[in-house]
């Protein structure tokens, strides 16, 4: 992989991650409710800190990670579809390898929902029509060029403006 190539690939697994962490607090029982979790309310680091210590910023995105899996698993299913926050395992490794790698400064860059509503805008490029429910967004072999943060953030953008519950899903044909 050359220079270009390798910058490229990590600025689209920093805009996942990103994706997924300005959703997760989003959809938290704080702002839109679509999960019950608190990890990125304002107060989590401090009931964190004290049990992860050092870990508390990967407890606190692996947290609201699980939470949005399990309500996007609910929703779509398990099975033959990848969805944002549940991923081929290689891509999985690549976003886990950046949040370690990013740390605190991860964590910083979303840190209320103004923040999150601004980073979702920014990553949906051209604006879409909110969809409820299940919303295919194409096939699972679009996931390997993780081009498809764009797509996915657009529709949560919609979603959130209007106050519908949408979740982005990729079907695996096999």
């Amino acid at each position: 992989m050359n220079g270009h190539s390798a910058a490229r690939d990590e600025a689209a697994v920093t805009r996942i991650v990103s994706l997924r962490l300005a959703v997760g607090l989003l959809g938290e029982r704080d702002n839109a409710g679509w999960w019950a979790s608190g990890f990125m309310s304002p107060t989590s680091m401090a009931f964190l800190t004290p049990i992860f210590g050092a870990g508390a910023v990967q407890a606190r995105y692996q947290g609201v990670l699980e939470a949005a899996r399990r309500v996007h698993d609910e929703r779509i299913g398990i099975g033959r579809a990848f969805h944002p926050f549940r991923l081929p395992e290689t891509v999985e490794q690549r976003l886990d390898e950046a949040v370690q790698a990013a740390g605190q400064k991860l964590a910083d860059s979303v840190f209320s929902a103004d923040t999150a509503r601004g980073m979702l805008a920014s990553l949906a490029g051209t604006p879409v029509e909110a969809k409820e429910g299940p919303t295919l967004l194409g096939p699972a072999d679009m996931l390997e060029g993780l081009e498809w943060a764009s797509g996915a953030a657009a529709l949560y953008t919609a979603a959130f403006a209007v106050g519908i519950q949408c979740f982005p899903y990729f079907r695996d044909p096999r």
